[in-house]
Parts: structure tokens; sequence; C-alpha cells
């Protein structure tokens, strides 16, 4: 490998693991989840009715999520 394809490849690597705004990597994370919620409804055919208790449920977790995991994600202080 040249070190111009080395150089490139570092590049690439780089700007993959760019940090990314956790907000945004959150609503990403929890869009993913309702297309799964809803594809799964649809695969085990789930009725009407149940699919709306379902939503409903989901939301309530995501919001859950969004109020409580800043809070878990900061590193925890040392006792040591």
């Amino acid at each position: 490998m040249t070190s111009q394809n080395k150089r490139e490849g570092r590049k690439l690597h780089s700007e993959a693991l760019s940090p990314c705004d956790p907000a945004e990597m959150l609503d990403q994370l929890l869009a993913l989840d309702r297309m799964l919620i809803e594809v799964s409804m649809r695969l085990y055919k789930v009725p009407r009715r149940e699919r709306f208790t379902m939503r409903a449920q989901n939301r309530r977790l995501h919001d859950a999520v969004r109020q409580h995991l800043p809070r878990l994600l900061k590193p925890s202080r040392s006792q040591f």
C-alpha cells in the first residue's frame, strides 16, 4: 500500500469515527427503533387496536430515554 493510500485510508477512518451530537445520535436511534417496531407489528400481524397501544408505550419509553439517558451517560467520578 502506498503512503498516499495509507493517508487516504486514515482520513476516511477518522471521518467515519468523528464525534457527532449525542442528541442527534439519540434521535437517529429512536427513529430506527420506531421503524423496527412498525415492521415487527406488520410482520406479526398485530391488530390495529394493539398497534395503537404499542405505539403509545413506545412513545413513553422514548420520552423516558430522552429524559434519563444524558444523566446515565455522564462519566461517574471514581472514589479512589
